[in-house]
C-alpha cells in the first residue's frame, strides 16, 4: 500500500453472487494493491457484474469449492508478488471497511483473523453454537487458542501456503479454513484476532454456501484425525484453555 510495506492482495472467492461481487470488489480495491476475484464455476452472470473494474479475474470453469477458489486466488497474489493476502467472502458478510484493522497485525509468522462480535444483527443461534464447539476443537488440534476458527475474513503470509501440509482432499471445500489454522500453529506461526462485526440478515443475499452434514462432518473428521495423530494432543488442550481464560480476563478488565 505504501511505499516501504509489502503488496497486498485481497481474494475474492464467489459463486453465484451477481447482487453483491461487484459492490464487494470496488469497496475492497481501496485498501489494497490488488484485487483477485476468483469465479468458482458461477452459472448467474456474477462475472459480468465486474466488467469495467480494476480486477483479476480466475475463472474455475466448475464449482470446485471455498478452499480450492482461495488456493488459486492466493496463487494468482503470489504471481503478483504479494506477500500478504486477505480473504475476503463476496456476499456481503465481512464489511472491506474493516481491512486497514486486520493489516495493523500482519506480520510475516502471524495468520489474523476476524473475530466476529454480536451486535444488532446477531449471528443465528444455530450457527453460533456451531461456530463455538469449532473453537473448541480447532483450537485444542492446534494447541492455540482461536476466538473465531470459522470467520473467513483473514489475512494469509503467502509464504504459509508453502510451508503448511494440506490434505490433498480436504482442499476444496470449507474444511481447508479450518486445517490450515491447525497446520499454522504446528509450523509455528500465531494467530491473531480483531474484532469484526457480525452482518447476517441485514446484508445476505441468499442462503449460505455452507452445507452443515456435509461440511460439518468433513471438518469433524479433520479435527479427529489430527487429534489421534498425537494422542489426543492434551498439553495443546490445556495451553489453549490456558489462552483462552486469560484473553477473556483481558477483556473484561478492557469493558
Amino acid at each position: 500500500m505504501g511505499e516501504n510495506t509489502p503488496p497486498v492482495t485481497a481474494v475474492i472467492p464467489f459463486y453465484n453472487e451477481v447482487k453483491t461481487v461487484a459492490g464487494i470488489a470496488e469497496r475492497t480495491a481501496k485498501y489494497v494493491d490488488h484485487v483477485v476475484v476468483v469465479d468458482d464455476g458461477s452459472t448467474d452472470g456474477s462475472a459480468e457484474t465486474l466488467s469495467g473494474l480494476d480486477v483479476h479475474i480466475v475463472r474455475h470453469p466448475v464449482n470446485r469449492g471455498k478452499g480450492a477458489s482461495l488456493l488459486s486466488g492466493i496463487e494468482a497474489a503470489r504471481r503478483l508478488g504479494s506477500e500478504f493476502v486477505i480473504s475476503i467472502d463476496a456476499d456481503g458478510q465481512h464489511p472491506p471497511e474493516y481491512i486497514p484493522e486486520l493489516l495493523k497485525k500482519a506480520e510475516a509468522e502471524t495468520l489474523v483473523i476476524g473475530a466476529r462480535k454480536s451486535t444488532a444483527d446477531p449471528m443465528p443461534s444455530i450457527r453460533r453454537f456451531g461456530n463455538r464447539t469449532a473453537n473448541f476443537f480447532i483450537s485444542w488440534a492446534s494447541g492455540c487458542w482461536i476466538h473465531d476458527t470459522q470467520c473467513g475474513f483473514r489475512i494469509y503470509p503467502v509464504s504459509l501456503i508453502n510451508r503448511v501440509p494440506l490434505h490433498r482432499q480436504r482442499r476444496s471445500g470449507f474444511v481447508m479454513e479450518s486445517e490450515v489454522l491447525i497446520e499454522a500453529c504446528r509450523a509455528g506461526y500465531s494467530i491473531a484476532s480483531v474484532p469484526v462485526p457480525a452482518l447476517y440478515a441485514s446484508v445476505l443475499q441468499r442462503p449460505s454456501h455452507f452445507r452443515p452434514g456435509f461440511d460439518v462432518t468433513a471438518i469433524v473428521f479433520m479435527v479427529g484425525a489430527k487429534l489421534l495423530s498425537r494422542a489426543m494432543y492434551f498439553p495443546g488442550l490445556i495451553r489453549c484453555q490456558k489462552q483462552r481464560l486469560h484473553a477473556t480476563a483481558q477483556e473484561a478488565i478492557l469493558n
